[in-house]
């Protein structure tokens, strides 16, 4: 454990060098990192969170692996989270299969820092796709490299949904891909690429990075040289039909535990024009479209990657001056932390450069298993362009991590292997292709054709509560991922985007609770009440399906059936009373009103034409002001 009172940080003076102290007896110095030998899935969750407001990754997540040791030398976690431990792949197809049936989720993302490299990818994934595609869930990967690329991996990852394709190249230049230690090429992408576009792929995304060690103007030339590469290479694929590229690029941040985390980050002012080169060069690619990270919001990250214990009171005192919610472009106040920086006497430009290889750095005091002099001789490989292999097939570098690889723990092969094996000359030329022969092409698939729709049926659902802050669309997202999850015999679009086929009546307001809200939906053989039960169940609380009806074949749909609207609004505030009738309201908003009840209560129930050709159509947004209502009161 890191208990930090136990020790000290002394920065450099006149007096020496910074340096940690122990300041109590027998703690340890220092502190060294510690991880399980084994994954056990018992330690994953049965059951998960559904969130029914939108997330970041609205998906079924599921970790198959833990650690990389690709070797990426500006990567953090690839050497804080080795040694590299895999799930059984048969316990995670399991785990998988039941969660989609519980939660109703669309998409299924397996997770890893480097799934490509997970060594039963391709069984795993080809079991799932043949056993999801018939619900129509889809299978989702982390970006792959260039060398991991496989067709067949391509094929089966889209055999639901075909979206666009990632590659995280990190850099367009093959002399600084040497230097991170990426070692596939851009021949090599472009390969990939053809591919995919050739398969039926019109968009391919690239993440790059700019401000690396060592990088040059000509550097960022490749990177316009590989994006119009890789458009002709799907003009090819295409015969000339219409191909996008997206590339986006990021501000290197050095950090701690890598080799590079000695290096500067690169400067606002140079980053920017970086930046400004890249956007002239890249007007002039039809086809192309490049998006950007502020440098001034790199300087800010690097300043934390690498700050110390001084940093703390800097960051008080930035929230203290209006720094909330700094990741939202909307909410980063960069000159709350300027005047914070300033206050605290921290020099910004120091904090960023260069740091000393020789120097006490302020997180030596955490060993993360990894040695120092290794990342000194990777920093000196870098400089060279000199690969280290990927130490997980095989050849140790005596990194730290004990047990000279005995500490990879690779999953066994416990799914059936499905598909044909590729020639040597197809096959991708990541190292884990070359020890494992996994079949690369899963054979043809054609999912089964849907049953015809037997009876569009007409639910009725209530919304109360706290699900009145659900919005019509979170609303519609949460009954469609519970029919699904209830297994009501829905229909689905015929699309490269599946969806279910669900129709909705008119929004209602946020922070309206609404007792009759309706929505139609396509199904394939008779709802059952078991289903609606099950449904409720899983729906969050306030949102209740309380009627299920089949309609007759040619009926009206909800848009030209539903003429009015009815509401209940509560009894106003005193001294102030509802009308009796609607005859003092404009005439605009009179003629919309169908019908007009004072209860006894003392609330009004209204009804209002919801549908243009009877006449005007009128909201509670619009009536209550003309009552006299202002916006606080028409919230309560």
């Amino acid at each position: 454990m890191y208990v930090p009172s136990f020790y000290r940080w002394r920065p450099a003076d006149s007096d020496g060098e910074a340096s940690w102290e122990v300041s109590f007896d027998g703690a340890a110095m220092p502190v060294k990192r510690v991880w399980v030998d084994r994954l056990d899935p018992d330690d994953q969750p049965e059951e998960v969170i559904v969130p029914f407001a939108e997330v970041i990754q609205d998906r079924l997540g599921m970790e198959i692996m833990r650690g990389c040791t690709q070797g990426c030398r500006f990567c953090q976690a690839g050497y804080w989270y080795r040694p590299v431990r895999e799930h059984d792949p048969e316990v995670a197809l399991d785990r998988i299969e039941r969660q989609v049936e519980q939660t109703g989720f669309e998409e299924v993302g397996l997770l890893s820092l480097s799934t490509a490299d997970y060594s039963q990818v391709e069984p795993l994934v080809y079991n799932l796709s043949e056993k999801l595609s018939e619900r129509r869930v889809s299978v989702s990967l982390p970006s792959l490299r260039a060398d991991a690329f496989s067709v067949g991996l391509a094929e089966a990852v889209s055999s639901v949904r075909k979206s666009g394709f990632t590659f995280a190249p990190e850099t367009g230049s093959d002399r600084l891909r040497r230097v991170i230690n990426k070692t596939f090429t851009n021949a090599d992408m472009v390969r990939a690429a053809e591919a995919a576009f050739s398969r039926g792929w019109n968009l391919i995304k690239v993440y790059a990075m700019i401000g690396l060690p060592t990088e040059t103007d000509d550097d960022l030339e490749e990177l316009a040289r590989l994006a119009e590469d890789l458009l002709a290479a799907g003009r090819r694929a295409k015969g000339g039909g219409k191909v996008q590229i997206k590339v986006s690029v990021g501000c290197f941040v050095p950090k701690a535990w890598t080799p590079f985390q000695w290096q500067p980050y690169a400067g606002t002012d140079e980053l920017q024009r970086r930046i400004d080169l890249l956007k002239g060069r890249f007007k002039r690619i039809r086809g192309a479209r490049l998006t950007w990270s502020d440098p001034r919001e790199g300087a800010l990250e690097s300043l934390l990657s690498r700050g110390g214990r001084e940093l703390s009171a800097t960051i008080e005192r930035a929230h203290d001056l209006g720094a909330v919610f700094d990741g939202w472009h909307d909410h980063l106040d960069l000159d709350a932390w300027k005047q914070a920086l300033a206050d605290d006497g921290i020099d910004l430009a120091r904090e960023i450069g260069e740091r000393d290889l020789g120097a006490t750095l302020p997180w030596d005091v955490i060993d993360a298993g990894v040695r120092k002099g290794y990342l000194k001789s990777e920093w000196r490989r870098a400089q060279r362009e000199i690969e280290t292999e990927d130490s997980k097939w095989g050849h140790c570098y005596r990194c730290g991590i004990p047990g000279d690889g005995e500490d990879t723990q690779l999953a066994s092969a416990t799914l059936p292997v499905i598909g044909e094996a590729l020639g040597d000359d197809e096959r991708p030329k990541v190292a884990a292709y070359n020890v494992r022969p996994e079949p690369r092409v899963p054979p043809p698939k054609s999912v089964r054709a849907q049953p015809e729709v037997y009876r569009r049926y007409r639910f009725t659902f209530s919304k109360t509560g706290d699900a009145r802050w659900l919005s019509h669309r979170q609303v519609m997202d949460a009954l469609e991922r519970m029919l699904r999850a209830a297994q009501v015999p829905v229909r689905y679009t015929e699309c490269f985007n599946p969806h279910v086929r669900l129709s909705m009546s008119a929004a209602l307001s946020l922070g309206h609770e609404g007792h009759a809200e309706l929505f139609d939906l396509d199904c394939t053989a008779p709802v059952r009440e078991r289903q609606i039960e099950r449904a409720n169940q899983l729906l969050p609380e306030g949102l209740k399906i309380t009627d299920a009806r089949p309609l007759m074949p040619g009926a009206k749909s909800l848009g030209k059936t539903v003429a009015a609207a009815r509401y209940r609004i509560g009894a106003p505030a005193e001294p102030t009373v509802w009308p009796a009738d609607p005859n003092g309201l404009p005439a605009e908003l009179r003629e919309g009103v169908r019908r007009w009840q004072l209860l006894d209560d003392g609330s009004l129930e209204v009804e209002l034409n919801a549908r243009q050709t009877d006449g005007p159509m009128v909201t509670v947004r619009k009536l209550l002001p003309a009552l006299g209502i202002d916006e606080h009161q028409a919230v309560r």
